[in-house]
């Protein structure tokens, strides 16, 4: 797995050299739609945010890539409190390691990841778990230690989480069961959104093109569409029965 370290995180971000040895990993969210370069461009280059993380893991379409940001040997501020009133009793920034997942926003608002994401947090947090000598129990999510719902995706859907867990436990998974797991969360998460015409399924192309030529689909005025499966589906129904020949009443 390749790690880009090109942006090391700006000293005034996080705490430096850590004291205690590291005992839990925390799972984020950005909570923003950046990738992961950029996330770390901007902790590279910002001074003073009052917040870091040591890893970003970014979307798919830039290939689920890691950038590394605080050094594991130094301490990020991912998960504390100022009033400290944490929900945990021991995980602190100063004895853990954090990582933010990069995401996206459905048309409903609604949070999500891709799966290559995950894949790569997977791949990401074993590694960490390995090298410091960390079992499942201690990966935690950012809600877990503070109550903030962070990450999103996985404070709001407790069986993600859940799934996501399993995957970090004993020894590495078969194709199979890695397959099986991704299934479920696949079909456990956001619905799709086609934001434009390439993204739409080419059977639904010449369905999506009539209905803005007819006005029923105006999008968002920046040439956005934002449709999901069940809005194709709907706009399909709709058009076979606008086509169906009316048949003409019989006079009695």
């Amino acid at each position: 797995m390749e790690i880009r370290k090109d942006y090391p995180c700006n000293p005034r971000n996080h705490q430096g050299r850590r004291v205690k040895p590291v005992r839990w990993l925390v799972i984020h969210y950005v909570g923003a739609l950046g990738d992961a370069r950029q996330n770390a461009w901007y902790y590279h280059n910002t001074p003073g945010i009052g917040a870091s993380a040591h890893y970003f893991v970014g979307h798919t379409e830039d290939g689920a890539d890691v950038w590394a940001s605080v050094a594991e040997d130094c301490v990020a501020s991912h998960c504390g409190r100022s009033d400290g009133r944490y929900r945990h009793p021991d995980c602190r920034n100063a004895n853990s390691i954090g990582i933010e997942m990069c995401c996206h926003r459905d048309g409903a608002g609604k949070w999500y990841f891709d799966p290559e994401t995950v894949d790569r947090t997977v791949e990401l947090a074993r590694d960490i778990m390995a090298r410091h000598g960390i079992d499942a129990a201690h990966v935690l999510r950012h809600y877990d230690v503070t109550g903030k719902i962070c990450p999103a995706p996985y404070v709001n859907d407790g069986a993600a989480w859940e799934t996501f867990k399993k995957r970090l436990e004993g020894s590495e998974m078969t194709r199979q069961e890695v397959q099986a797991l991704v299934d479920e969360a696949v079909r456990s998460a956001q619905p799709r959104v086609y934001t434009d015409m390439d993204e739409v399924p080419k059977w639904a192309q010449g369905l999506v093109r009539r209905a803005v030529e007819t006005g029923i689909i105006r999008g968002d005025g920046a040439g956005r569409l934002h449709l999901t499966d069940d809005l194709l589906v709907t706009l399909q129904m709709m058009f076979n029965m606008a086509d169906r020949p009316v048949t003409p009443e019989r006079s009695v």
